[in-house]
């Protein structure tokens, strides 16, 4: 895993990193509470490649107390809980004028981001942010760079198919070897299917 100062990084590459859109919306939200969750997944990837923020914010978190303490502090900041299954919850919160939809994950609780992004699928989700730091996979930018999909891990197989199918339209590339990691590793365990599970799709 990498570890860098999210908006140092950022600064090599884009002006004003304070008035971007992913800190503009971080700005709109609760507090991070600090060590106890992060931010991972599409909206970081996003703004890595200069991409709308038109998706939503996956906030994980290291346990259910943690949770449910950030989702009390996003009902005081008058965010609207619009679904809840037993992954996530998800609210609309309006930010300056645009309604962003923000999910808590409790598909599963984390020690750290770490643990966190050594969850993910692909290498190009592999991103976590704690308020200060970013945390990506060993990859992660290289793969990002080159528009490339390689497999990470599989957890959710039926998932992953969606999420491979979602990158491509977003003209990622799915080389012959992603498609034979996920093949074998439905061989080797074939309850990798788990067509139930939808939570960042």
């Amino acid at each position: 895993m990498n570890k860098y100062n999210f908006k140092e990084f950022l600064s090599r590459f884009m002006n004003d990193v304070d008035d971007h859109e992913l800190f503009a919306v971080l700005k709109g939200l609760p507090d991070f509470i600090t060590n106890e969750m992060w931010l991972a997944g599409g909206a970081i990837r996003r703004t890595l490649i200069g991409s709308e923020l038109s998706s939503d914010f996956d906030l994980f978190f290291k346990n259910e107390a943690i949770l449910k303490q950030y989702a009390k502090s996003l009902e005081g900041k008058k965010a609207k809980k619009t679904a809840e299954t037993e992954h996530h919850i998800t609210y609309c919160l309006d930010i300056k004028g645009n309604t962003r939809i923000i999910q808590l994950i409790k598909i599963g609780y984390y020690e750290s981001p770490e643990a966190v992004i050594d969850t993910f699928d692909f290498t190009i989700a592999q991103f976590a942010y704690d308020g200060t730091d970013l945390f990506c996979g060993r990859y992660s930018l290289w793969d990002l760079s080159r528009k490339r999909l390689a497999l990470h891990k599989l957890t959710y197989g039926v998932a992953t198919m969606r999420r491979l199918i979602k990158y491509t339209k977003q003209d990622f590339t799915a080389c012959a070897g992603v498609m034979q990691s996920i093949l074998e590793a439905v061989v080797n365990d074939p309850k990798v299917v788990q067509s139930n599970i939808q939570y960042i799709d």
